[in-house]
């Protein structure tokens, strides 16, 4: 019943090739390898925005405002307290992060290609680190873009409908709706340049529109589920430091198995032409993945006996012996 499903089901055979591919290419491994390099980038990102921050809240009126949303999201923080530590914070911002995010970007790369069947380290070690370094520095300018368009589009929305004088029920359900759908777009384009940028693969934009999109609700959905996280240890301080690490390290977890899921579902597609950007050629068509598992297990009879063969859905007539 199964093999008929798949067989009648296109992408449900997409989505057992991709588990295939990730199982064969141990995701769960590279995703906690990841993980690791990813929690120094993170830390050495929040203090540069910390830093930012700092400098920042010399305006008052920009003071007031972020002061309201620490009151709200996260109680503990004082803004005095960034702005005193703009300076250090700054200098070991700008030292660490560097080396940190090139340590992030150089394991999610190997591990997308790992995924996709490639060299994980192709070409020169300096080349390689120069291209992490512009790579890194690209998705960092995206990023900055992309939450500032959200930032923008979501103050906008909330202007428009304070000045239309809406009921206030009304208003958060649609501040909501708009957070959330500028949200999955920002998340659905940096996932698209995670899953083409990074492993310096390039592939149609239908080919990764669904992966990326897939990785952007996961996204949504986390912060929604860290919210409430943030929500329920806020009331006890001693839950705050041992809390607050051990839920970033599983959502960076999360995450990253999300962004291998999806480069599995990416490498598995058949829609339009790969070329690997790193090593100048374009990788085959699949057509169907050629793993063993796709292959349906049956018993025929042979002189009285069964013996179990492996029949290829693509070739029904040929066999091998398990």
């Amino acid at each position: 019943m199964w093999w008929r499903a798949r067989r009648r089901h296109g992408w449900l055979d997409h989505l057992a090739r991709a588990a295939l591919r990730y199982a064969e290419a141990d995701g769960g491994r590279l995703a906690a390898a990841v993980t690791y390099y990813a929690f120094f980038a993170t830390f050495a990102l929040a203090l540069l925005g910390f830093a930012l921050f700092g400098f920042v809240l010399d305006d008052p009126a920009v003071q007031r405002s972020v002061q309201r949303y620490l009151d709200q999201n996260l109680p503990n923080l004082d803004v005095q307290a960034l702005r005193t530590a703009r300076g250090a914070a700054g200098v070991i911002a700008f030292l660490g992060l560097p080396v940190t995010g090139w340590f992030w970007v150089n394991a999610l790369r190997s591990s997308i290609r790992k995924v996709w069947r490639l060299p994980e380290y192709p070409g020169t070690f300096v080349v390689r680190l120069l291209i992490d370094l512009l790579v890194l520095t690209g998705l960092g300018l995206l990023l900055v873009v992309s939450l500032a368009t959200a930032f923008t589009t979501t103050a906008l929305a909330s202007r428009l409908i304070d000045t239309t004088g809406a009921d206030a029920a009304l208003t958060r359900g649609l501040l909501a709706v708009v957070g959330l759908v500028v949200g999955v777009a920002v998340n659905t384009l940096l996932s698209i340049a995670v899953l083409t940028g990074l492993p310096r693969l390039r592939m149609p934009p239908r080919r990764v529109a669904l992966p990326a999109l897939l990785v952007a609700i996961g996204l949504e959905l986390l912060k929604t589920v860290g919210g409430f996280f943030v929500q329920r240890i806020e009331a006890n301080p001693t839950y705050h430091v041992v809390a607050g690490t051990v839920g970033l390290l599983v959502s960076l977890s999360v995450v990253n198995q999300l962004v291998l899921f999806a480069a599995a579902l990416t490498a598995t597609a058949t829609i339009g032409d790969v070329t690997d950007l790193a090593l100048g050629g374009k990788l085959p068509r699949t057509s169907s993945d050629q793993d063993i598992a796709t292959a349906e297990p049956t018993t025929v009879p042979d002189t009285g006996s069964a013996r179990e063969q492996i029949v290829d859905h693509r070739n029904p007539g040929q066999g091998r012996p398990a």
